[in-house]
């Protein structure tokens, strides 16, 4: 039996489409965390439908069920973050970030944190006052934070000293002492153990901790923020232990 009417609000995170006139969306909802609903028609200029089935758009959609399956049968716009389209490098970052946030989603399992994170990006990308840099390492690094791979940055993981944190392991997300890495890696520290400044590692506390609420309001000189972007791109890719064509191209066009 179908059921009818079952609403959410949502952020389209895939845009696919399918046959001449539909496309296929992939949602992350407050309600259902993420699903995927067919909206018919979606693909016609004139449909009602084309401005929510937009990758980014976020707003209230209505679908029925039946089998497993889900098509849309209303749905109303929100906010279509439409300014970052004018700017290739803040939209190729908008396309990375979905597609982590499309990574780290699971079916059906409500995450309001993962969402609410995720819009906060797509209007700070808009806003513009902050650096690139800034905003990409703030949401890698909390969002691996929201999918369970918090780092451990308290204290070192090897002997449980808290001073003299000198380096973050991205593959055991853990830091090291000094005096650990010297210890373990006597040849040498392998490129997924990164040397971590104070200040930097400061930053990453902030970001990780779950008491932190505007997780973008703090600043860093411009040395410390390109380390921790450094930083923060490592341990996600280190921890999700998968690549995505959407950075590479964010790197493409960006320089950074």
């Amino acid at each position: 039996m179908a059921k009818t009417g079952e609403s959410c609000r949502g952020l389209v995170l895939r845009s696919t489409d399918v046959s001449e006139n539909d496309k296929l969306l992939t949602l992350l909802t407050a309600e259902y965390g993420k699903i995927t609903v067919s909206a018919k028609g979606a693909r016609s200029l004139k449909s009602r439908y084309m401005p929510v089935s937009q990758q980014f758009a976020y707003g209230e959609y209505t679908f029925s069920s039946k089998n497993g399956y889900k098509w849309l049968v209303d749905a109303s716009l929100t906010e279509s973050f439409f300014s970052l389209r004018s700017d290739l490098v803040r939209l190729a970052l908008a396309c990375y970030v979905v597609s982590v946030t499309e990574q780290l989603a699971l079916d059906d399992q409500p995450d309001n944190d993962l969402l609410r994170l995720t819009l906060n990006t797509l209007y700070m990308l808009c806003e513009g006052k902050r650096s690139i840099n800034h905003i990409k390492s703030v949401f890698e690094l909390a969002a691996v934070s929201c999918g369970g791979f918090t780092p451990e940055v308290d204290f070192c993981g090897n002997c449980s000293v808290e001073n003299g944190l000198s380096y973050l392991d991205t593959v055991g997300g853990v830091c090291l002492c000094s005096n650990c890495a010297a210890r373990l890696f006597p040849e040498g520290v392998p490129v997924s153990v990164l040397p971590v400044d104070l200040t930097v590692l400061e930053a990453i506390r902030f970001i990780t901790s779950p008491v932190s609420k505007n997780v973008f309001s703090f600043r860093l000189p411009d040395e410390y923020e390109r380390e921790l972007s450094h930083i923060s791109e490592a341990y996600l890719l280190a921890q999700l232990d998968c690549g995505f064509k959407t950075l590479s191209f964010y790197h493409e066009v960006s320089d950074q």
